[in-house]
């Protein structure tokens, strides 16, 4: 199955904000994380987040599997609701409404 993996900064002073979102809207049970989850599987793509805890800085890494990840994630960037949106701007200094940055590009695959 495609994989496309994603690494988004947080931002200087950020981390505690970040994770107050992913608390709630992760929360076991909750009606935003149904949603959540169901905004994903509506374009195809199952998708893992993963805090990455560096001396220089914390990333969030994503990984999104399914047909075709790239269109997945577009659709994703382009329905993104305008809180999400503003959250993604704020915490991780990503502008839905500018033109994306480059996709990542797959260097070494120990299977092939």
């Amino acid at each position: 199955m495609p994989l496309l993996t994603i690494s988004m900064p947080i931002l200087p002073g950020k981390k505690e904000k970040w994770q107050k979102m992913m608390d709630d809207l992760l929360a076991p049970g909750s009606e935003s994380r149904k949603e959540f989850t169901e905004s994903r599987e509506s374009v195809g793509v199952h998708e893992r987040t993963f805090l990455q805890e560096t001396p220089h800085g914390d990333f969030v890494i994503l990984t999104f599997e399914g047909e075709n990840p790239e269109k997945s994630f577009e659709k994703i960037m382009s329905n993104m609701p305008p809180d999400f949106a503003e959250f993604a701007k704020d915490v991780h200094g990503l502008d839905v409404n500018s033109p994306p940055p480059p996709l990542p590009k797959l260097i070494y695959d120990s299977k092939e």
